[in-house]
């Protein structure tokens, strides 16, 4: 039975995975929205998005890319003759998504449950004050609960786009940008979807490097109290065929600080675009020490047809390197089917691997999911 003990060694497995995933990058021979369609295109997520850090409304080139590359077929009425590409005018743009659908849970020792929701509804204004160099940028959260503000920003972009400068809400460069909040890289980090925060970003962008620093309130990833302070740094290299990042983010409170480092990349094999992450958190205690959790990533992703990815994923966390076997994981199968523009289905079952004695750390999830997008 595991139990609540000290643990005699290090915890290694993740940081095995992990390495071995990048060393495959590094052997392997020459041969978007999401960052798998990045590494699958060579792409930065400026290419994509109005947000350099990448996320939230796609620009007129990753609308575009979404319905020529992504979706199976492009439909147009009769009397359409060029399909949305999120412009209304030369000066302002919109943009918004929906998902929400059905899932179904068995838990161990308990009741299946099962329901029918809404994950998410954004929308989202882009107003090109000055083309080129000034715009303002702002992320609404229509549901599920009352209507939330996620990023509402100036973006400033001189040097035709090699330097930008932020300044508003907005959510904090860490990481890989997953969709997927709930993954165990995104909860640990607190740094996800749902946790904007105020301050400055300053960024530069270079033929194969992406660089980010935000000086920050310090609201994400801990929880907010009087006295923090928050800053945020990440650098990414890009080649056409794989990327090697890191991030490193601390967070100062009164009540204990948070130092955060991450390590990710993504490469291709062949038809398989993969993504791997190891996240390294350290909480400082009130009363003195600290507690450190690793989390990880690894994920594949196969487009193996127009229209169609299927994305494998193996997660790995670690809460607490002073306490023995509490060990989770998650194992994730998914097929993304996008059968027109603008429109996709996910398919999922997710198997978590727990600690016995918390039946919900062991529970099995079957997930249907629409997301619609424009």
């Amino acid at each position: 039975m595991r139990g609540l003990i000290l643990k005699d060694g290090r915890w290694s497995l993740a940081v095995t995975v992990i390495a071995a995933g990048i060393v495959a990058m590094l052997t392997t021979t020459p041969g978007r929205a999401e960052p798998y369609l990045a590494v699958e295109s060579g792409l930065k997520c400026n290419s994509c998005h109005v947000n350099p850090s990448g996320g939230g409304k796609r620009n007129v080139f990753g609308t575009i890319y979404a319905r020529s590359v992504i979706s199976e077929r492009t439909i147009l009425s009769d009397d359409q003759a060029q399909p949305w590409n999120g412009e209304i005018a030369r000066w302002l743009g919109v943009g918004g998504n929906y998902r929400g659908g059905y899932t179904s849970t068995d838990v161990p020792g308990a009741n299946d449950t099962s329901e029918w929701a809404t994950e998410k509804a954004t929308v989202q204004l882009e107003i090109k004050a000055v083309p080129d160099l000034l715009t303002i940028y702002a992320d609404q959260q229509l549901a599920p609960g009352d209507s939330l503000n996620r990023e509402a920003f100036l973006l400033l972009t001189p040097g035709n786009g090699k330097y930008t400068i932020k300044a508003g809400q907005f959510f904090l460069p860490f990481g890989l940008r997953l969709q997927d909040d709930n993954t165990f890289v995104r909860q640990r980090s607190g740094i996800n979807f749902n946790t904007p925060d105020n301050g400055v970003e300053f960024g530069l962008e270079l033929p194969r490097w992406s660089v980010q620093a935000a000086f920050s309130d310090g609201t994400a990833g801990a929880g907010s109290s009087p006295g923090k302070d928050q800053t945020s740094l990440l650098a990414v290299y890009v080649r056409p065929r794989w990327r090697v990042g890191a991030s490193y983010n601390v967070n100062e409170d009164p009540l204990g600080d948070r130092t955060m480092q991450a390590l990710f990349a993504g490469w291709r094999t062949g038809p398989i675009s993969w993504l791997a992450e190891l996240d390294f958190i350290q909480d400082d205690l009130p009363s003195g020490g600290n507690v450190e959790t690793y989390a990880t990533l690894v994920e594949g992703n196969w487009r193996f047809r127009k229209g169609h990815n299927l994305k494998v994923a193996y997660e790995f966390l670690d809460p607490s390197d002073i306490v023995a076997e509490d060990e989770e994981e998650r194992y994730s199968v998914v097929w993304e089917y996008s059968p027109f523009q603008l429109f996709q289905t996910r398919v999922g079952y997710r198997v978590y691997n727990g600690v016995p004695l918390f039946p919900t750390t062991n529970r099995e999830a079957f997930f249907l999911e629409l997301h619609g997008y424009f």
